[in-house]
């Protein structure tokens, strides 16, 4: 493993990105987004946007017409190792965005990237991930169809001892959930012993992949095998939370609902265990 020092951070300055054919809002700050990004996966030092902007304006320098020479004279005016510039095109139903890493010391671009969706959230969530790793020159991560970043909940279960085992003194056993992305698990909770209605509302953040296959696991250790659990599917690209509610052998039942997050930045499902 390597360990950085200060020598190994570098400055960066991220320009606003352009745009074309669509408005972005101020919810959508691009370099808002990218700095957040990076800063998960790069060691890095970010300039403040009020002196960029401060530069920008006493230099009359317009961004979106500043060549090699003009990107350097900014680097050294703002006193950064690296800028971040890019442009935002939507063209027949299209959305691309392109993004480079300008070096002020070797005088040239030193990384491009750029991601293309028909689905303007995927765009600000997944495709800043993307164009994030591609200018930290990480592995880019695998795209899974489009994805989207949902709160999911558990609203509320009902558990009736017809559907569900005791142990052999009589106690009933605790109540285990899980879901699973094509068959790995991604989050897991239990929810004890007691039987009745139970309102939970335990609220988590996922990402749904159109490529993926979801799945949740109810059982308790009184089923002797896998094939006895209750399960809950649903088609590729679909989240079981979809339907609000799911009834569990003849007398029990689940609640489950979904909301979609459009300002939550991408960030890919954790494999808990296989």
């Amino acid at each position: 493993m390597a360990f950085s020092n200060a020598s190994d951070t570098k400055k960066l300055a991220i320009i606003n990105f352009s745009s074309q054919g669509f408005q972005i809002d101020s919810s959508q700050s691009v370099p808002d987004k990218i700095q957040a990004e990076l800063q998960k996966i790069g060691n890095y030092e970010f300039l403040e946007e009020q002196k960029l902007q401060s530069v920008l304006t006493e230099k009359k320098i317009n961004i979106k017409e500043c060549s090699d020479t003009c990107l350097t004279r900014l680097g050294k005016l703002l006193g950064v190792d690296q800028i971040v510039s890019g442009n935002i095109i939507m063209q027949d139903n299209l959305f691309n965005i392109s993004s480079k890493l300008f070096d002020v010391d070797l005088l040239t671009t030193v990384e491009e990237i750029n991601f293309e969706t028909n689905d303007k959230n995927e765009l600000f969530q997944f495709g800043i991930h993307y164009i994030a790793a591609g200018l930290a020159k990480k592995q880019l991560p695998k795209r899974n169809g489009s994805s989207k970043m949902y709160t999911v909940c558990l609203e509320a279960i009902s558990v009736n001892d017809a559907d569900f085992f005791r142990s052999s003194f009589g106690e009933p056993y605790p109540i285990f959930i899980i879901l699973t992305e094509n068959g790995s698990v991604i989050w897991e909770t239990h929810v004890g012993h007691l039987r009745g209605y139970r309102t939970l509302k335990e609220n988590f953040v996922l990402a749904l992949n159109t490529k993926s296959k979801y799945e949740i696991l109810i059982y308790d250790p009184g089923f002797q095998q896998e094939t006895m659990y209750y399960r809950i599917a649903s088609p590729e690209g679909v989240w079981p939370f979809q339907k609000k509610k799911h009834h569990l052998g003849k007398f029990s039942f689940i609640e489950l609902s979904q909301i979609s997050k459009t300002n939550v930045p991408y960030k890919p499902n954790k494999i808990l265990y296989r």
